[in-house]
């Protein structure tokens, strides 16, 4: 009876657990994709991200006399300055956004990232 019993409660509680969050991935909170840009109803990139992700924008740890004072941000993997670079880049021109600690930041673009790098995936036109 044990077997029969167990393969179906098993079966209910993970079709309960599916129901109950939608059946979807839950975000990633270090990406902003194409669906969510849309959805947001925002004409800058800027914007956007102050609506989605705001932490990203925040200075994390301590900055140095050497080392930029604000989040990178890198436009098709090309540095273009800090956060307010995002205030002239239309959100519908954009196919997606990363977010990448100062860790990650610095292993893929090198020193000059103490506080993150947020990354600015251009539509391909």
């Amino acid at each position: 009876m044990l077997r029969r019993t167990l393969p179906v409660l098993v079966t209910v509680t993970l079709a309960a657990c599916a129901h109950a969050t939608g059946g979807t991935v839950p975000n990633d909170s270090n990406r902003i994709t194409a669906v969510e840009m849309d959805a947001a109803g925002v004409s800058d990139v800027y914007e956007l991200i102050e609506k989605l992700r705001p932490q990203w924008l925040r200075k994390r740890g301590e900055g140095s006399l050497f080392q930029p004072s604000e989040v990178v941000v890198y436009m098709d993997d090309t540095p273009v300055g800090g956060p307010d670079e995002l205030r002239s880049i239309s959100s519908s021109n954009v196919e997606s956004l990363q977010f990448l600690d100062a860790r990650r930041a610095t292993f893929r673009f090198g020193a000059g990232n103490v506080h993150g790098a947020i990354l600015v995936k251009m539509k391909s036109r």
